[in-house]
């Protein structure tokens, strides 16, 4: 089985790499909670600028 490969446009991966610009600024924070979830986030946004992420249809029969 194959799934269409999804790309982001030029507009949504510079506006993805600004995101990620910001969480990792963040996950320096010196508060705790915040640099902790800025790293979670930062994780999230490095997987949708590589392509990796799977789409959510393959894991739950919820989304239609």
């Amino acid at each position: 089985m194959s799934y269409e490969m999804q790309r982001l446009t030029e507009a949504e991966q510079q506006q993805l790499q600004r995101v990620y610009d910001d969480f990792k600024q963040l996950a320096h924070s010196s508060v705790p909670g915040v640099a902790a979830a800025a790293r979670a986030a930062l994780a999230q946004v490095a997987t949708a600028l590589s392509g990796e992420g799977l789409t959510y249809e393959l894991y739950s029969k919820e989304w239609k």
